[in-house]
């Protein structure tokens, strides 16, 4: 891999080493968390500063390239001495963390319960405990709010956010307006209005569903998930204006999110999507990074003309025996040629496919050239991070 944009290098720690937050946004499988950390270690290598990775990643791939036991809710700093030996001269210190669904959701209730009476008795409540499956985008709000309360707190200059897996783009950039609609929502009020009489005052008869319920659930479990939904509305105004806080955040001018991406239609698809919704978001994008792109040198023109006249001219291969002093079989320069042409129409459809998203955003766009392995420990994260900083050595 390398970080190229057309013949030049380019230097995205960089042109984001200035911004307090930096989210890198996409669909899963693409790269977001290697490129958060190695991002994150760029700018560190870059800048004085301190950094800290947030990752929302179930499969803890982060812990385990830095080469630690895991990564907690608690900020882990990465000794320098760790980074010194895998190649890395940092400047600043890079903290890391993972989120903690449940720690973040405790936070949230603690926050907006409108008293302490109210605040105890939802994080008694059993239907608090699936709480966070109960909407869609409760990971994506969750890491918004752990962002601003990091922000908030001043303790790091500079933030990388590695957003959760998507089923779809707009699932982050909606979450906090769906949280306030889950918070607010008429059903929920609905269900919350029998509990002021109880709801075996109610007809039953009359109410189809409640009826069922009734007899699947029975009417002290009703009368509870209906206190619950009650003393969740409480936090209505608190969290609503919390979410109108966290996109001021997400618009203003210190952040930038970064689309993360390959070339595989799906992720490529949902990335040019994701670039115009940012754009209709007000929100500031700054910059794309395409992983896994065929090389620009399968794009040489003299490389081409030489792989022609690999497939077509039959004594190429007689020449090369004579010169390597090796026997060479007949088809065996046809064959490296047609390969090798085969690799260059892909790259230049590559080319053509990365020419579209700088159209659509008009930003920078950092091209991670295809690997023979993943990148899966702190070595290979500090070399990404090289490559980051225009320096693919």
């Amino acid at each position: 891999m390398s970080a190229v944009q057309g013949p030049d290098t380019l230097d995205l720690a960089e042109r984001l080493g200035d911004q307090e937050i930096i989210v890198c946004c996409g669909s899963g499988g693409v790269g977001k968390t290697t490129v958060s950390a190695a991002l994150g270690m760029a700018i560190v290598a870059s800048q004085r500063k301190r950094v800290l990775v947030l990752t929302v990643d179930p499969a803890r791939r982060l812990a385990t390239a830095l080469g630690l036991a895991s990564i907690g809710n608690e900020p882990t700093t990465i000794p320098g001495a760790r980074l010194r030996r895998a190649g890395l001269r940092p400047r600043g210190e890079l903290v890391a963390a993972m989120l903690d669904m449940k720690s973040q959701w405790d936070m949230l209730i603690e926050r907006h319960a409108p008293s302490r009476e109210v605040r105890e008795r939802i994080l008694a409540n059993p239907f608090y405990k699936g709480i966070s499956n109960a909407f869609i985008g409760s990971q994506d709000y969750m890491a918004m709010e752990a962002l601003y309360d990091l922000h908030t707190g001043r303790e790091y200059d500079c933030l990388v956010v590695d957003t959760p897996p998507t089923r779809n783009a707009l699932d982050f950039l909606e979450a906090p307006n769906r949280i306030s609609d889950f918070v607010g929502a008429r059903l929920l009020a609905w269900l919350a209005g029998p509990s002021r009489i109880g709801w075996r005052a109610v007809n039953l008869a009359a109410t189809p569903f409640l009826r069922m319920a009734d007899r699947l659930l029975g009417g002290e479990v009703l009368e509870e998930l209906a206190a619950f939904v009650r003393d969740v509305q409480g936090m209505y105004a608190g969290v609503q204006q919390r979410a109108k806080a966290v996109y001021r955040l997400l618009r203003s001018r210190s952040t930038a999110f970064v689309v993360v991406t390959t070339l595989e239609p799906q992720p490529f698809a949902e990335a040019e999507f994701f670039c115009a919704k940012l754009r209709e978001y007000s929100m500031p994008l700054r910059a794309v990074v395409v992983n896994r792109v065929l090389p620009d040198s399968l794009r040489d023109p003299a490389a081409v003309v030489a792989a022609t006249t690999l497939v077509d001219d039959r004594e190429v291969a007689s020449w090369m025996a004579t010169e390597l002093d090796e026997r060479i079989a007949p088809d065996v320069p046809r064959r490296l040629g047609e390969a090798y042409l085969t690799l260059h129409r892909l790259a230049e459809r590559n080319a053509a496919q990365v020419a579209r998203l700088g159209n659509l955003g008009r930003v920078p766009i950092a091209r991670l050239p295809l690997a023979d392995h993943e990148v899966h420990d702190i070595e290979g994260l500090a070399q990404l991070a090289g490559w980051l900083q225009g320096r693919p050595d």
